[in-house]
């Protein structure tokens, strides 16, 4: 992957600022480690050229849990969110599933992550908490059995497919995170 952002600029030279850029356009949300993988740069090269896009104000870490993922300044929180929700396994599986059935109840959410209902619990409570998704007893009309069970659903389902569409194509995507799974299973 990195020849291939290289190459596009063979005639000229590319700086090392100039290259951290590029990844960070073309694969928003990369965490440090991705970026390093990619771009080839010793540790150091790679946190002083970052710390200095960050200081001129060019790209933005988003922080979760102390773990920064990086972005161009130009994009706004809920995306950086959605895209970073879209990265873990898990979360990324709970809006696979939205995308295609609409709304779900928790049993169902644990039933298709094939994940414990505690785990489940965690990353459904994140994306409540971040507004990814909502839910309530009446927010979507499914089974007679369901009726009374909290059933939730994406808050911005176009945004999310957007995104999904946008960003998950690339291979580096779909190796670093699982943005490219969840494109190919909406076909």
């Amino acid at each position: 992957m990195q020849s291939v952002l290289k190459s596009t600029s063979a005639k000229k030279t590319t700086s090392n600022h100039e290259i951290v850029m590029e990844y960070i356009t073309k694969f928003p949300g990369l965490r440090f480690y991705e970026l390093k993988r990619e771009t080839g740069f010793a540790n150091g090269t790679l946190q002083h050229h970052i710390n200095s896009l960050i200081k001129s104000k060019k790209i933005d870490a988003h922080y979760d849990n102390a773990i920064p993922r990086y972005f161009l300044r130009n994009i706004d929180e809920t995306t950086k969110i959605i895209i970073q929700r879209l990265s873990q396994n898990t979360t990324s599986k709970i809006i696979k599933l939205l995308l295609k059935k609409k709304c779900q109840t928790f049993s169902q959410l644990v039933k298709y992550t094939k994940k414990s209902p505690g785990t489940v619990s965690l990353y459904k409570n994140k994306m409540l908490a971040d507004k990814i998704i909502v839910g309530s007893t009446d927010a979507c009309k499914c089974h007679k059995k369901y009726d009374m069970k909290i059933k939730y659903r994406l808050s911005d389902p176009e945004k999310v497919r957007t995104l999904v569409l946008e960003y998950g194509k690339s291979p580096l995507m779909k190796s670093a995170d699982n943005l490219a799974d969840v494109f190919l299973s909406l076909r």
